[in-house]
């Protein structure tokens, strides 16, 4: 069996009204479905990514050297296949789109492994427990920026079935986004899990001062809690000082970096992103790192990819999704088939690969651009 093809286009949607966290602002949600068949008629097609727009460097090496170098290769091979990929990146100011492009591509060839071996994705990376926890992704200043707001979307995430909140704060005064997590906690209760995620909002010592004026609230971690100048040393001296957990690494962009943050001391739970850090080759590694020095791991949103990872590792924490539609189209739309949330838990498919259906209908309405 060897691999025949490798293609790829870009998908987005419009998101109505827009979303902010702490730094940002999204008015767009955009992936790449990534389409690797082999010569006896398997076909991986999978959506991998979570961002606003795609640098067409990364479409271009994944339709040029990216397809050289890997049709005719054996399938199977994906470790060989990442290092191949990621050799790209020797050359000078090429790194961050050879990573991002590795990304896209790794996974769809991890779930083209799980096809060929008749396995689902979680089973091959570990196989730790097929039904793990889920939170909603939410706390955005359109949704929940007073109270009422916060108090009807715990009450729809408690409704969709999700534990808790990963919830949005930095873009108001300390005072304001404490006293926001605060009502989160009043509306969820004492077992509602809350993840409190600024998006490198704040200074080491204003995020310090947040801890602190959070810790009676209980979070589960602060997540990205200082500006990417302060980085690993930053979080450092936040969580040392305050003693709360520290989540972070979806913002770095590779594996590389998140390793830092592991052997820093900078973090509790390692949230390195499969699209922007390497693809899901370097996430095992990564887990399995973290595991030896007993700290957790996570996955931003994906949840088609994100049960999967948390199910195949011990260490692992809660699959993300966004339970607000408005927000992500793609779960309900590309994946009809998925789970659902059933009392704060889901359970990871058994079928082979990711073990859903893309919808290839959504991806035509989505789509920018054809298959190349």
């Amino acid at each position: 069996m060897r691999i025949k093809s490798i293609e790829v286009r870009e998908i987005k949607a419009t998101l109505p009204g827009g979303f902010s966290g702490g730094t940002y602002e999204l008015g767009h949600r955009a992936a790449l479905v990534c389409r690797v068949a082999t010569d006896d008629g398997l076909v991986s097609e999978i959506s991998v990514g979570n961002t606003h727009a795609y640098d067409p460097a990364i479409k271009t090496l994944i339709r040029g050297s990216f397809r050289d170098a890997l049709v005719g290769q054996d399938p199977l091979l994906v470790e060989k296949h990442w290092h191949s990929m990621m050799g790209f990146s020797r050359r000078y100011g090429t790194q961050l789109n050879v990573i991002r492009a590795t990304s896209v591509v790794d996974v769809a060839l991890w779930n083209l492994k799980g096809l060929i071996m008749g396995q689902p994705l979680w089973r091959l990376i570990g196989g730790a427990r097929p039904t793990v926890p889920i939170i909603g992704i939410g706390g955005y200043y359109q949704t929940s920026g007073d109270e009422k707001g916060i108090r009807e979307e715990v009450a729809f995430f408690k409704r969709d079935g999700a534990a808790g909140v990963k919830f949005k704060v930095g873009a108001k005064s300390l005072e304001e986004d404490a006293e926001r997590v605060r009502i989160a906690r009043d509306a969820g209760g004492p077992d509602y899990v809350i993840v409190v995620d600024s998006n490198q909002a704040w200074t080491p010592r204003d995020a310090a001062k947040f801890a602190e004026m959070i810790l009676p609230y209980n979070p589960e971690w602060l997540e990205e809690p200082v500006h990417w100048s302060s980085g690993g040393r930053g979080m450092r001296e936040v969580r040392l000082k305050t003693g709360i957990r520290i989540g972070a690494g979806q913002s770095e962009r590779s594996v590389y970096d998140n390793f830092e943050f592991l052997t820093s001391g900078a973090v509790d739970v390692l949230n390195q992103t499969v699209f922007l850090g390497g693809g899901i080759t370097p996430w095992v590694r990564l887990a399995g790192a973290a595991a030896l020095a007993d700290i957790s791991v996570a996955q931003v949103a994906e949840p088609h990819l994100g049960m999967h990872l948390m199910a195949g590792v011990w260490n692992s924490t809660f699959v993300e999704y966004y339970p607000n539609v408005d927000r992500d189209p793609f779960w309900s739309e590309l994946y009809p088939d998925h789970p659902k949330p059933v009392g704060g838990m889901i359970t990871a498919p058994t079928k082979p690969g990711i073990g859903l259906t893309l919808d290839r209908d959504a991806v035509e309405r989505y789509a920018t651009e054809p298959w190349s």
